[in-house]
């Protein structure tokens, strides 16, 4: 991979980070360069992978072509 293809990749991945997160893309930057933005790799139990983020506290896994958040949990009264 050549460093053009690298940061192509990772502009893409800034770009879905805020989509997923519905934020601007300067928001995630800003949310990397402050150490608030957490990224890690897995795969789910059907062995596809995904980039784990998490931002403040929210959780999304993003999949090649598909953005997945974990059910909100039911509010009890």
């Amino acid at each position: 991979m050549t460093q053009r293809e690298m940061f192509s990749e990772i502009g893409a991945l800034i770009g879905t980070i805020a989509q997923a997160f519905s934020i601007t893309e300067a928001e995630a930057i800003a949310a990397v360069e402050e150490n608030r933005l957490a990224m890690e790799f897995g795969r789910d139990e059907n062995g596809n992978p995904f980039v784990a983020a998490t931002l403040d506290g929210r959780m999304a896994r993003i999949y090649q072509g598909a953005i997945k958040h974990p059910p909100k949990a039911e509010k009890t009264s």
